[in-house]
Formats: structure tokens, C-alpha cells, sequence
């Protein structure tokens, strides 16, 4: 293709005051395939992020590996060979709190008072005062602020005690010093789950588990003799439905860009129809159909290829402003779009991957050659004798 045709094509995409219908076809099929790519990277941007969010703070409360049944003894053998290892000692108990705001059925955890700061997610947003006092707890800043209590304060556990009634087992309170509020940044952590000291209330006949930080790289073949689960056995009905959902997006919102391949192709065609004396006078001075075909082409597939690199750049602004734009919108709508009690975490989290960038400029590139491709056979159709005869 010679620098005239070049020029040639390029300039039916700008020349506004000679074809105006055209210029106007252009921008609407443009903002179509605009909007379906940064729609579909935004989406993918905000569902990796919650999925990479919601596994760090799963991992980083629970552990990335529980093991049960084992003994202090095993585990310093474990600690021995992984020295990056964090093993942290805790009982699980289901208890009552309650003040004059109101009442919760929690989860304690009962920890030692060092073990607090080998929980990543609490230990790294952790507000807290210093006390001696022997009876305390941590808590989450959602329970804070549904009970309206702060650090400081006092907060009554009941625990099911061993002995039985009719009503059921009879509750053991005490009065526990709030010692510090943490934020693991997911709902029903920070509202649902407390750690306390675990010599007060147990006894040895309790379930003795060991939560393994930092335990990524380990070989599981060391814990053969162990009876233990991953972070993915314990949530794997949502790990599955994470990828489900990512899946039935990316499909749904995949429809986008089809439909906008469509409009380029219909303004293709309608492009061809508005140049027809143009196609028979470039075949009249002995250009060839290849050629014509090429500067048609080549006009599609630029306004193509200017829409793929508008809507991918608009995708990466609009996922790294997506929680500011999420906030806007709620004001504006006065509804809260971004619901903590449904999607667990407390902000929109987005997390921009190569490859998923990649696949959809590739899927969005290869749509667009089809529908630049397509309506450029009706050229070979287009007999200069009929017109000229």
C-alpha cells in the first residue's frame, strides 16, 4: 500500500466537514468498543482484587495451614526446620458478650499475649494500650462499634460452662478489659471474632490448634503425620464460587466487545455504501481491489485500534479510582453499592493483572480484524462498467 492510499484512508477518519454522517458512525461504534474494554478490565481489575484481598486476610487471620491434634513438642520440630514460620497456640470457644448497647455470639480465639503480633492481619492494624490487667480481649472494630465501646472499657464473656440443665449448659462470665481494637479490613472478622488470654477460662481438655503463618513454602510432607487443612480446604466453597464469578463475568461482559464489533461492522458498511463513487474511480485509474480493499482496512482497523488503546487506558484509570468512584456514586445515588456485611471486605479492593490485560486487548484485536475484514467483501462486488456505462 503506497503513502497515497495511506493518506488516503487516513484521511476519511478526520475529514468531519465532508462526511459528517460518517464521522458521527465512527464516534458511536468508537464509544462502544471503548466502554466494552474498560468496563471488562475494571470488572476483572475489582474481582482479582477482592479475590487477592480476601485470600491474604483469610490467610492472615486463620493461617495459611491449622493443624489439630498435635502437641507443643511437634510443633517446636516444625518451628526447628521453618524458623520463618509463625505457629500460633489457640483454643476456639463460642461465647456471649454483651454491655448496655447490646449482645453478640462470637468466636474467641484464646491466645497467649505475645502470639497477638504473630497474626498478620491483626498485629498490623492493631490500637492498643498497655495493662497489666490478667483478664483482657481484642476485639474488631466492627464489634467496637456495634457494642459502642472503645479501648479501655469492659466487656462481659460468657462462656457454656461443664455443667448441664435443663436450659443447657450454665454460662461462666467475666468481665474482660478491652486492651485493643484491630482492623483485619473483613467484615465478619472484625465483627465476629475476639482473642483473649488463653490461661483464664480453659482447662486441658480443650481442643488445642495451631495456626501456621508464613507457612507458603513449606512441604507438606512434613506434616504427613499431622491432621491438618489449608486455608483452601477450609474456604473451599468460596474459593469455587470466586472463580465462578470471575468466569460468568468475564463471559457476560465479553458479549460487550462482540456487540461493538457489530457496530463497527455495520459502520463499515455503511462507510463502503457513502464511498462507492470513490471505489469505482480508484478502480477506473487501474487500482487494484487488493488495494482498495487494504485502504479500507486499514481505515477500520485504526479507529479500532485508537478504541482498544482509549478503552484500555480508561480501564486502568477507572480501577485505580475505583473506590473513589464508588463512593461518588453512593453519594449520588444515596445507596450503598459496596455492602461490608455481603462482600466481606470494607473497601473495593482492585488488583491489575498483565495477562488479563493482555487476553483482552488480544480477544478485542482479533474481534476487530473480523469486523474490519468482513464488510470490505462487498468491494469485490462493485462492477465500474455498471456506474460509468
Amino acid at each position: 500500500m503506497n503513502n497515497t492510499l495511506l493518506k488516503l484512508s487516513i484521511s476519511y477518519i478526520f475529514n468531519f466537514k465532508k462526511d459528517k454522517a460518517f464521522s458521527i458512525s465512527t464516534i458511536l461504534s468508537s464509544l462502544a468498543l471503548i466502554l466494552g474494554i474498560s468496563i471488562l478490565i475494571t470488572v476483572m481489575s475489582v474481582m482479582n482484587g477482592f479475590r487477592e484481598e480476601l485470600i491474604d486476610s483469610l490467610s492472615g487471620i486463620n493461617g495459611d495451614i491449622t493443624v489439630f491434634n498435635s502437641t507443643d513438642k511437634e510443633m517446636s520440630k516444625i518451628q526447628l526446620k521453618y524458623p520463618e514460620i509463625e505457629i500460633v497456640k489457640n483454643i476456639q470457644e463460642r461465647v456471649i458478650t454483651s454491655n448496655n448497647s447490646g449482645i453478640e455470639g462470637l468466636l474467641m480465639k484464646s491466645i497467649s499475649s505475645k502470639d497477638i503480633y504473630s497474626i498478620p492481619k491483626i498485629s498490623q492494624n492493631l490500637f492498643e494500650v498497655k495493662s497489666n490487667d490478667d483478664e483482657w480481649v481484642y476485639i474488631g472494630v466492627e464489634l467496637a462499634r456495634s457494642l459502642d465501646v472503645q479501648v479501655g472499657d469492659s466487656l462481659q464473656v460468657s462462656i457454656p460452662g461443664s455443667t448441664m440443665t435443663i436450659l443447657g449448659p450454665v454460662l461462666n462470665s467475666n468481665d474482660l478489659f478491652i486492651k485493643g481494637i484491630f482492623n483485619s479490613g473483613i467484615y465478619d472478622y472484625d465483627k465476629y471474632f475476639i482473642y483473649s488470654n488463653i490461661d483464664q477460662f480453659y482447662s486441658e481438655k480443650k481442643e488445642i490448634i495451631y495456626d501456621l503463618y508464613n507457612a507458603k513454602n513449606i512441604n507438606f510432607d512434613d506434616l504427613s503425620s499431622f491432621y491438618y487443612e489449608t486455608w483452601e480446604q477450609q474456604n473451599q466453597s468460596l474459593a469455587q464460587a470466586l472463580t465462578t464469578e470471575k468466569n460468568v463475568m468475564f463471559v457476560i461482559l465479553f458479549f460487550i466487545i462482540l456487540i461493538s464489533s457489530f457496530t463497527i461492522i455495520s459502520n463499515q458498511i455503511f462507510f463502503i455504501k457513502e464511498k462507492f463513487k470513490d471505489i469505482i474511480l480508484l478502480k477506473s485509474l487501474g487500482i487494484s481491489q487488493f488495494q482498495i480493499c487494504i485502504l479500507f482496512f486499514v481505515n477500520s482497523f485504526l479507529i479500532s485500534l485508537f478504541s482498544i488503546i482509549i478503552g484500555t487506558v480508561l480501564g486502568l484509570l477507572l480501577s485505580i479510582n475505583i473506590d473513589s468512584i464508588e463512593n461518588i456514586l453512593s453519594i449520588l445515588l444515596n445507596y450503598e453499592l459496596w455492602n461490608n456485611e455481603v462482600r466481606y471486605l470494607s473497601s473495593m479492593p482492585y488488583s491489575i493483572q498483565l495477562n488479563d490485560i493482555i487476553f483482552i486487548i488480544s480477544i478485542s484485536l482479533v474481534s476487530s480484524l473480523l469486523a474490519s475484514y468482513i464488510p470490505i467483501l462487498r468491494i469485490f462486488k462493485i462492477k465500474p462498467n455498471l456506474v460509468l456505462r
